[in-house]
C-alpha cells in the first residue's frame, strides 16, 4: 500500500441481531421502524460502512418485516436485493431481485420485504451524486431521480456490476475494512462506487405502475392498518374496518391477501404484538405487569396472548422481558 501520512476517518459496524427493533437501530442514523411478519425467532445482521461521506450497508434478515422511516438529511438512496424468495412491496410497488429502490432523505419509505431477504445499499450526499452525473446528462437530478419512493428498473449487466462492486466492501476474504484508514483507498472506492451509481441511473428507467386496482387495493390496505393502530387498545374486528372502510368483508380480504399475502385479522394481529414487545424490551413502569402492557394493546385473554406472542417471536413475553433487563 502506498504511504499515507495521515489515516482517513470511517466508521464499520457489523452486528448480529436477534430482535426486529433491535435490528432496525442498528442502522446508524436513520430512523425506522421495524415489525415482525412471520413467526419464529428473528435472526439478523448489519454491516454498516462509511467513509468519505458516503454509507453502504448490508442487511439481512430472516423473517418477514415491514418497515417504514427515513434516511439521514440530504442524501439519495439506492438499494438492491441480493436475495428474495418472493417479491416485497416498496411503497405500493412490487420489489423484485431484477429491480431497485430509490429515494430521497425527504421522502418517508414503506417496505413490505419477505422471510430471507437481503439486500444491499448505498446512501449519497445530494451534492456528490448531482456531481457525478453532470458530466454524462443535461437533464436535472429530479429529472433522473424520483420525486417519491420508486421502485425502478436498469440494464441487467449494469445492475449486476454494481450489485458486485458492493457486496465485495463485505466480503472478508476480498476486502480487510482496515484499508479504509488510506485516504488513497477511500478515494478510489468512492468513486467507483458513485460512479456505478450514475451509470446505472442515467439510463434507469421506472418500474411499469401497478394498476390502477392495485394501487386502489394498497390504498385500502394503508387505511385498515391506519385505523387499527390510531386505536391499539382496542383489537379492531374485521366487521369494524369493513364499516370505517364502507367495503364487504371479502373485498377487505382479497385487498390484505393480493397486497400482503395474508389476512387482515393476521397481519393486525401482528402489529399489535410487535407494540407489545417494543413496550416490553424498556424497562416497566413502576407498579406495571406484562399484563397492564398486554391489556393497553387490546389483549384481554392472557393466555391466547401468551400463545400468539410466542408463535410469533419464538419466546414468552417473560422472556423478552428477562433479556432486555
Amino acid at each position: 500500500m502506498p504511504n499515507s501520512t495521515a489515516p482517513s476517518p470511517y466508521a464499520y459496524l457489523n452486528r448480529i441481531t436477534h430482535d426486529s427493533d433491535e435490528h432496525a437501530e442498528a442502522l446508524q442514523a436513520w430512523n425506522q421502524t421495524y415489525d415482525q411478519l412471520s413467526p419464529g425467532h428473528f435472526e439478523g445482521t448489519v454491516t454498516d460502512i462509511w467513509f468519505k461521506g458516503l454509507q453502504i450497508f448490508r442487511e439481512q434478515t430472516n423473517r418477514a418485516v415491514a418497515q417504514s422511516g427515513s434516511s439521514w438529511d440530504n442524501a439519495y438512496v439506492l438499494g438492491i436485493p441480493v436475495a428474495m424468495e418472493t417479491p416485497g412491496l416498496f411503497s405500493k410497488q412490487l420489489l423484485s431481485r431484477d429491480s431497485m429502490l430509490t429515494f430521497h432523505s425527504d421522502q418517508e419509505f414503506t417496505l413490505s420485504a419477505p422471510a430471507d431477504f437481503d439486500v444491499v445499499a448505498v446512501a449519497i450526499p445530494e451534492q456528490t451524486l448531482i456531481a457525478a452525473l453532470q458530466p454524462d446528462t443535461c437533464c436535472e437530478i429530479e429529472q433522473i431521480f424520483p420525486k417519491s419512493p420508486t421502485v425502478m428498473l436498469a440494464e441487467q449487466a449494469q445492475m449486476a456490476e454494481l450489485r458486485n462492486c458492493l457486496l465485495s466492501i463485505f466480503d472478508p476474504v476480498r476486502f480487510e475494512p482496515e484499508l479504509l484508514r488510506y485516504p488513497q483507498v477511500q478515494r478510489a472506492m468512492s468513486s467507483a462506487i458513485v460512479g456505478h451509481v450514475a451509470e446505472v441511473l442515467s439510463s434507469a428507467t421506472h418500474a411499469p405502475l401497478p394498476s390502477r386496482s392495485f394501487k386502489g387495493r394498497c390504498q385500502v390496505v394503508r387505511q385498515a392498518v391506519d385505523y387499527a393502530m390510531s386505536n391499539p387498545s382496542e383489537p379492531i374486528t374485521v366487521a369494524d374496518l369493513c364499516a370505517q372502510l364502507n367495503i364487504s368483508r371479502r373485498m377487505l380480504n382479497y385487498c390484505f391477501q393480493d397486497v400482503l399475502a395474508t389476512n387482515p385479522v393476521t397481519y393486525l394481529r401482528s402489529l399489535r404484538l410487535n407494540g407489545v414487545r417494543r413496550a416490553l424490551r424498556l424497562p416497566l413502569p413502576p407498579g406495571q405487569q406484562i399484563r397492564d402492557i398486554a391489556y393497553k394493546w387490546g389483549f384481554w385473554h392472557l393466555p391466547r396472548f401468551a400463545a400468539e406472542y410466542r408463535a410469533l417471536f419464538g419466546e414468552l413475553p417473560s422472556e423478552t422481558v428477562r433479556q432486555a433487563a
